[in-house]
């Protein structure tokens, strides 16, 4: 990352964090508010003071850190469930704005649509020339540890623990892949401040996303059983069903400009639809 973008992610990301910033453009389409780390001022923002409220304060955050608009839905849905009803605050750091698969002002308003369907309290989208999405775009590992950085700096409270992807990325995406090997860099380096300090204090937990081999990935609910087993051998693996289907249905038909053929054809047989396997790396 650039040294503007350093200072123009810390910046930003400690000033919406606190204070919240509203895209316009977003506002007039859906409920809600989305925060926004950007390095230009293409987009109209606007200061809002109450995005979060006193009862999401008050509770531990579960951050889920994600590559693109529509991940949340299609791969952590049962997750953010799981998280929600266990009384976390569950907050979203989506790293691009998926300009690459479609217009990126539509998909974060997709996005925002989806959110509410999955009841998250917060909603960060990053918008910064290192983290454009495509396929050739291998991601700098030190921007998305700024990320993280800077949003935990400006937390509402204090993050219990961080959802991602593993490194295979479940299908093998490399933004996924830098997103996993950037959170990890992430809390091997908190742990290292941690140690050096006499070990006084804590980190977050970091749990990822289990890739699985492609008849594990498409057999659908019929995965419950192995994936149920692989977690009860080892306590650092868990196992979340999806609490509600049809809520998972509402946030992936958010992403209305996604929602093709084959992508309805992977929420019907994608076994990330119907469970998630988590495990812990911190």
């Amino acid at each position: 990352m650039s040294d503007r973008g350093k200072v123009l992610a810390s910046t930003a990301c400690a000033v919406i964090a606190t204070c919240g910033i509203t895209l316009a453009i977003a506002r007039k389409t859906a409920r809600g508010r989305m925060f926004a780390i950007k390095d230009d001022d293409s987009v109209s923002t606007k200061i809002q003071n109450e995005d979060v409220s006193d009862d999401a304060r008050a509770r531990p955050i579960a951050l889920v850190l994600t590559s693109h608009p529509d991940d949340e839905s299609y791969f952590f849905a049962p997750t953010i469930q799981f998280l929600r009803r266990s009384g976390r605050s569950v907050h979203l750091v989506c790293l691009s704005d998926g300009a690459a698969g479609g217009d990126g002002e539509e998909r974060k308003r997709e996005l925002l649509k989806a959110k509410e369907a999955l009841e998250i309290e917060a909603l960060c989208v990053v918008e910064t020339e290192d983290l454009r999405d495509g396929m050739d775009r291998d991601w700098p590992r030190e921007t998305v540890m700024a990320v993280l950085d800077a949003y935990e700096e400006g937390a509402p409270g204090a993050i219990e623990s961080v959802v991602t992807f593993d490194g295979r990325g479940v299908s093998g995406h490399i933004n996924h892949v830098a997103t996993h090997e950037g959170a990890k860099m992430w809390i091997e380096r908190k742990k290292d401040v941690l140690a050096a300090n006499g070990g006084d204090g804590s980190v977050p937990r970091v749990w990822v996303l289990e890739t699985t081999n492609i008849a594990r990935k498409y057999s659908g609910a019929l995965d419950a059983a192995t994936s149920y087993l692989t977690t009860l051998v080892d306590s650092r693996r868990a196992f979340i069903p999806c609490l509600s289907l049809a809520e998972s249905f509402r946030a992936v038909r958010a992403h209305k400009s996604q929602f093709v053929w084959y992508r309805k054809l992977f929420f019907a047989f994608s076994r990330y639809t119907y469970l998630n396997t988590l495990r812990r790396i911190d």
